[in-house]
C-alpha cells in the first residue's frame, strides 16, 4: 500500500510471500529467479523506479570505496596502477597511459558482425568533457559531447555475445573468450561512469552532463 496526502495509511501487520501466492486456499508457486528485493518506507518516483530497473552500473570513484559499484547491482571493480585524484564530482580515477586500468566483470553485451565506427571530436586537454554513447535498433550508436548531439551511425543490429563481459577503462586488460568492452591506453582522469541497459534520451544525457 502507498500512503498519499489524500488519505491516511491503512495498514496491518502480516507476512510477505515472495515465491508464491495463495488464492482460494490454492497456493501457486513461481518458477524462476528473483534477486535484490527491497522494501521502502516511501513512495518512489517514476524516475527512481526506472533508474533502479535499468541502471546496470554506476562508478563514482569516490572514497572510501572508489572501485565499488554505486548502482543497484553491486558489480564491483578492480584496478591496476591507477590512482584516485580530485574529480569532477568528489574523486576520480586517473590512468597513466601505459598499463593502468580499471575493470568490472558481470555485464552482458551484444556483438556486431563488423566494426561500427563513430568518430568524435578532438578534446581539450586539462578540461572535463562529458561523453555519452547510446544505442537502439532504430538509431544505432548516438554520440553526445557535453550534453549536445554530435553524431550517429544509423540503424544496425546487435546479436547477443553469449558471454559475461568485462567493462574496461584506461587500458585493454584482456580480450579473452569471455568477451570485453574495452578501449586503448588512455592518459587522464575519468569520473562518474554510468552504464544503462536502455537508450537514454538527449534530455537525460543533458541532465547527466550538468550534474
Amino acid at each position: 500500500m502507498i500512503k498519499s496526502d489524500a488519505s491516511a495509511y491503512q495498514g496491518i501487520n502480516g507476512t510477505i510471500d515472495i515465491d508464491s501466492t495463495l488464492v482460494l486456499s490454492i497456493r501457486n508457486y513461481f518458477n524462476g529467479y528473483i534477486d535484490n528485493v527491497k522494501i521502502t518506507t516511501r513512495a518512489k518516483t517514476s524516475d527512481e523506479i526506472l533508474t533502479a530497473a535499468t541502471l546496470a552500473g554506476y562508478f563514482s570513484f569516490d572514497m572510501p570505496s572508489p572501485y565499488n559499484d554505486n548502482g543497484p547491482n553491486s558489480v564491483n571493480g578492480t584496478q591496476n596502477s591507477a590512482v584516485i585524484v580530485s574529480g569532477r564530482v568528489n574523486q576520480a580515477i586517473h590512468f597513466s597511459g601505459s598499463s593502468s586500468y580499471f575493470y568490472a566483470y558481470d555485464f552482458f553485451a551484444r556483438w556486431s558482425s563488423s566494426w561500427i565506427i563513430l568518430v568524435g571530436p578532438y578534446l581539450t586537454t586539462n578540461t572535463w568533457t562529458h561523453i555519452s554513447v547510446t544505442y537502439s535498433y532504430t538509431n544505432g550508436l548516438t554520440l553526445y559531447v557535453n550534453g549536445g548531439y554530435f553524431g550517429q551511425t544509423g540503424r544496425f543490429t546487435f546479436t547477443s555475445s553469449g558471454y559475461i563481459t568485462y567493462l574496461q577503462l584506461g587500458f585493454m586488460y584482456t580480450c579473452s573468450s569471455s568477451g570485453s568492452v574495452s578501449n586503448s591506453a588512455y592518459q587522464g582522469s575519468v569520473d562518474e561512469v554510468y552504464v544503462h541497459s536502455r537508450e537514454l534520451t538527449q534530455a537525460e544525457v543533458t541532465t547527466l552532463s550538468s550534474s
